[in-house]
């Protein structure tokens, strides 16, 4: 197939939708599909196979990276990534057999298709109404939003999702609608020993002895960060050697947590890093005594929990469905949505080092057998292969 997809990103960046799309690029065109990636004008360069092909729709002005979410930044962006798949779709001889729209990039992909005919499948990786009605600035579009996004899934060949969630939510909307779930994979592999990876922490950020808890991500509101940080002086109540490392966010986000931690007179205890290479996290992860998702409000399950999972290391997290749908108190220790449950949850966990061995090595277990890197490529493949066989059929 000859495909153009259309992925409203900075491309590349590591974050949890560039990452679902180089993985699901390399799968197919792994396979020998090719693929016109229409992406924003900024973003890594990584490799990729030959037949993918990156096309950059330009840049703003004075804008070199986006924020998550809604934003009048985002919607200019998006209005040139518009403009260069209308061109790319409207050429002599560009014959897409198929598009393929990720996030609002499939409001663009729904708009093309009417236009030109060719079909297209809706990429869902977050609820974009959710997004939306986060934004106060796009609150009051949210009724209009709701409609093109309803529209795009019921007009779509087919829909695909990253979690039970948003499959649900695609079922509810379309019952008949064709629906692929590939969860996301690993984004790291190779962990080093925890003890290595402790000792190598402590020396590059000068850390105290003593256990380290560990959250990596950005450090929006819904990642629930400052309900970590609220359970720390509960946790040093019991544990008055434990650190806790946040690495992620931007400085106006470390800033308020930082703010937060002196308030609460633990920022001794708090260290703030910061936004991080991808290439380090697989230290992070493996140095931590106990990893956290504290997400506190979302749907689609965040990507680096399937990282904490390989990682060898004990996690608590929510006791919400963006961790439920994939996990159960076998793997992770589950926790309330408050500074108390996460509190008691990590004591828990520290003060019981075979629970945490066990939890940690179901947790291994479930990512080998379920979410590993070849299990996604066997699953993109197979999504390739039914769309192959909808094209072919005249749905």
């Amino acid at each position: 197939m000859k495909l153009l997809w259309i992925a409203p990103q900075a491309f590349y960046s590591a974050r949890g939708t560039p990452m679902n799309v180089r993985r699901l690029a390399e799968s197919i065109a792994g396979a020998g599909h090719s693929i016109d990636l229409v992406t924003y004008g900024f973003g890594a360069d990584v490799p990729l196979p030959a037949g993918v092909r990156i096309v950059r729709a330009g840049s703003l002005p004075f804008v070199s990276q986006v924020a998550i979410g809604a934003s009048v930044a985002k919607a200019f962006l998006d209005l040139r990534v518009l403009v260069t798949a209308w061109r790319l779709v409207g050429a002599d001889g560009a014959r897409y057999d198929m598009l393929q729209g990720f996030e609002e990039g499939a409001w663009i992909a729904a708009l093309l298709s009417r236009r030109f005919g060719v079909p297209f499948v809706y990429d869902m990786d977050s609820d974009i109404e959710v997004q939306i009605g986060s934004a106060p600035l796009f609150r009051p579009f949210l009724p209009i939003a709701r409609a093109i996004d309803r529209s795009a899934v019921r007009h779509a060949l087919a829909v695909l999702t990253v979690c039970r969630t948003l499959t649900d939510r695609v079922r509810a909307l379309a019952p008949e609608k064709p629906v692929f779930q590939i969860e996301d994979a690993p984004n790291v592999s190779d962990f080093a020993a925890h003890d290595v990876a402790r000792r190598d922490l402590a020396e590059r950020w000068g850390l105290p002895p003593g256990p380290l808890v560990v959250y990596t991500g950005n450090l929006e509101p819904y990642q629930g960060v400052d309900l970590l940080v609220r359970a720390i002086p509960k946790v040093l109540a019991e544990r008055p050697d434990v650190t806790t490392l946040i690495v992620g966010g931007n400085d106006r986000q470390m800033r308020t947590l930082r703010e937060l931690a002196v308030t609460l007179g633990v920022e001794s205890r708090v260290r703030l890093l910061g936004a991080r290479p991808e290439s380090e996290m697989a230290t992070f992860l493996a140095g931590a005594d106990v990893l956290v998702s504290p997400r506190s409000s979302g749907t689609n399950t965040p990507l680096k929990l399937y990282a904490y999972l390989a990682s060898g290391r004990p996690v608590v997290v929510t006791d919400r469905p963006v961790h439920t749908q994939l996990l159960s108190g076998e793997e992770a220790a589950l926790a309330a949505a408050t500074p108390e449950g996460l509190a008691a949850a990590i004591s828990a966990l520290l003060d019981d080092p075979v629970w945490s061995e066990r939890l940690a090595a179901n947790a291994m277990r479930l990512v080998r057998d379920k979410y590993s890197p070849s299990v996604f490529s066997a699953k993109a493949l197979a999504f390739a292969s039914a769309i192959e066989s909808l094209l072919q059929s005249g749905l």
